[in-house]
């Protein structure tokens, strides 16, 4: 009877999934201004927006590759 019981508490416990966010409303919008940051280089720099945008902006790609 207990092991019924913690068995069906367990299954309900992993049955309620977590809300997941809408990726849409996620990150900056459309012309909003990116928020500040700074984050280490490859070679352990400290680098943000004004030190890697060129005279036509810049694209950053953030990547979590599988070996990290």
């Amino acid at each position: 009877m207990l092991l019924a019981s913690l068995l069906l508490a367990a299954a309900q416990a992993l049955a309620v999934a977590p809300e997941r966010p809408d990726p849409m409303q996620l990150g900056p919008r459309i012309g909003q201004a990116l928020p500040a940051f700074e984050a280490p280089d490859q070679d352990g720099r400290q680098r943000g927006f004004t030190s890697l945008k060129g005279p036509k902006g810049l694209v950053l790609v953030f990547f979590r590759s599988a070996d990290w």
